[in-house]
């Protein structure tokens, strides 16, 4: 184990090293000087250095390593504490991990479509926290809540139908432990739990009622299947048997068929005024989380980050590097160079100077930055502070108004997001390319806001300037088919009433709430914004 007095140890004996080294150089190198100046027919034949700016060398050198190993004595660890302030939602999983989750009935099973479907969307519930209570005959808290997205990812994986020893499947149980956690937690505003069960065993249980949102995702299907199951061990096993034995053919007519209670789901949603899914083969309830998490109003959280500071250091390291520095400016000076090779260095230092950029001393350059940085990691309130601040450096630019339409967006304030990229569209200095973009950007707020009239023009202008903008094309696409498919799918609808003008009934079907956000669903099956690497191919900032 390497200690404080081992590397004091080896940092004497190294300055000790080079203190007798140097000494050595120095006494040869007085000596060669004596020589030379004997012996004038030598003088051009042998090179010395200048004892003096030898010595200083020397000196930097060992101030240099001294002050390096002084630091080490004068680092004092202190503990600190950070106050983060972020918005947050927060999300629950009750997940059943009763033996029934092992059917097969959904590949590959019923527990591991769920652990696929999770991970999935995952890293766009970024921000928020998330925690897992798992029940069967008994129920607890598998994960805290907690933002640390890795570590749910953890919990995720590690799901498994052995975890909780008593069998059954007791929702109640698990619904009176959630509701003790959300008492702790009554601070926060959105609270949104998602029940995930194939229904079975549910039958003659009293439910509490479960607060804020609701969704309920079953698994599984109505005609059932075998339940598998295997040692997490040795990996043997079988098909579970209605003696409670294992059996290794599909066809033994013993075998347990375990089929999902969708009414019993749909009860549970429909009790606590949620909406249930069948997310076996679709991902629709996935979609639907990420819509309420996105339009949520999330409560601000502070929380408090200790971790420790070595400081003290710090004067005695910058003292060594200024030495070190100043050793290596010297040794050029020690050097045998050509003639004239210090006015050219010189010369070629000032053409440099006289083309330096202050890049780094750009204020509204450096506010964008941070505003950039602040959106990415979903900070919207910041980010706008930061693009406000940047307006008084540059206050004339159509690209920073794009940036505030896009934080205007992502806080929900639509109208001002509105305003903002007409400004754009109208502004002198707006090229061609951020009018495409931002009529793109008023077809997704018009989209969100379920007015197709406007999205549909929108996105028919962004054509306009780019023909070749594919995700215009495809969000027309898909909203004119949404249009078609909502009428075909109406049995009242497939033939014009008598006794109404055909330009009512198209006037009628326009007013009709649309179901557009869709489109502006990134984790879709059918999502047309999302490309084949992933997340929004035409709604980047600029800088």
């Amino acid at each position: 184990m390497i200690t404080l007095s081992s590397i004091a140890t080896t940092a004497i004996l190294v300055i000790s090293i080079w203190i007798l080294v140097f000494s050595g150089k120095l006494y040869l190198n007085i000596k060669a000087n004596s020589f030379r100046i004997q012996n004038p027919n030598l003088r051009n034949r042998i090179f010395t250095a200048n004892t003096k700016i030898y010595i200083i060398r020397i000196v930097c050198l060992l101030l240099s390593l001294s002050f390096a190993f002084y630091s080490l004595f004068k680092i004092k660890s202190t503990e600190v504490e950070s106050v983060k302030e972020f918005e947050s939602a927060d999300i629950l999983f009750v997940v059943d991990v009763s033996l029934s989750m092992n059917t097969t009935d959904v590949s590959p099973n019923r527990l591991k479509r769920f652990q696929d479907l999770a991970l999935r969307i995952l890293p766009n519930l970024k921000g928020n926290r998330l925690g897992i209570i798992v029940f069967a005959g008994q129920s607890f808290s598998f994960c805290p809540l907690t933002t640390d997205i890795a570590a749910v990812s953890d919990y995720i994986q590690a799901l498994g139908v052995e975890m909780v020893g008593s069998k059954g499947t007791n929702l109640s149980l698990a619904l009176e432990r959630l509701n003790k956690i959300r008492k702790k937690n009554n601070h926060v505003t959105s609270q949104i739990t998602v029940v995930v069960s194939d229904g079975e065993d549910h039958e003659n249980q009293t439910l509490p009622p479960i607060e804020g949102e609701v969704i309920v995702w079953g698994i599984g299907t109505e005609e059932g299947g075998f339940i598998e199951y295997r040692d997490p061990g040795t990996g043997r096993g079988g098909y579970v048997t209605k003696d409670a034995g294992i059996s290794n053919s599909q066809t033994d007519s013993n075998l347990v068929i375990s089929k999902m209670n969708v009414e019993r789901l749909e009860s549970i949603a429909n009790q606590n005024h949620g909406t249930y899914y069948d997310v076996s083969l679709y991902a629709d309830g996935a979609y639907a989380l990420l819509d309420i998490v996105q339009t949520a109003k999330k409560k601000k959280i502070q929380s408090i980050e200790r971790f420790k500071n070595e400081d003290g250091a710090h004067p005695f390291l910058i003292a060594s590097i200024i030495f070190l520095f100043l050793e290596r400016i010297s040794n050029l000076f020690l050097q045998k160079l050509p003639k004239g090779i210090y006015k050219i260095l010189f010369i070629l230092l000032l053409l440099r100077v006289s083309h330096l950029e202050a890049w780094e001393l750009d204020p509204g350059g450096n506010s964008i930055e941070r505003g950039a940085k602040a959106y990415e990691q979903k900070k919207y309130t910041e980010s706008q502070k930061e693009f406000e601040k940047a307006k008084e450096y540059i206050p004339d630019d159509p690209r920073l108004f794009y940036n505030e339409s896009a934080t205007a967006y992502q806080e929900g304030r639509y109208k001002e997001a509105i305003g903002i990229a007409e400004k754009i569209l109208t502004h002198p200095k707006s090229g061609n390319d951020l009018k495409a973009k931002t009529h793109f950007s008023l077809g997704n707020i018009y989209s969100k806001l379920g007015d197709k009239k406007n999205a549909l023009k929108s996105y028919s202008k962004t054509l306009e300037i780019d023909p070749n903008h594919l995700s215009a094309k495809k969000n027309i696409e898909h909203l004119t088919k949404k249009r078609e498919s909502s009428q075909s799918q109406n049995p009242n609808n497939t033939e014009p009433k008598p006794n109404k003008p055909q330009e009512e009934q198209n006037k009628n079907r326009k007013e009709e709430k649309s179901d557009a956000e869709r489109i502006l669903d990134p984790f879709s099956q059918d999502s047309i914004l999302k490309n084949k690497k992933g997340g929004y191919s035409d709604n980047e900032k600029f800088w």
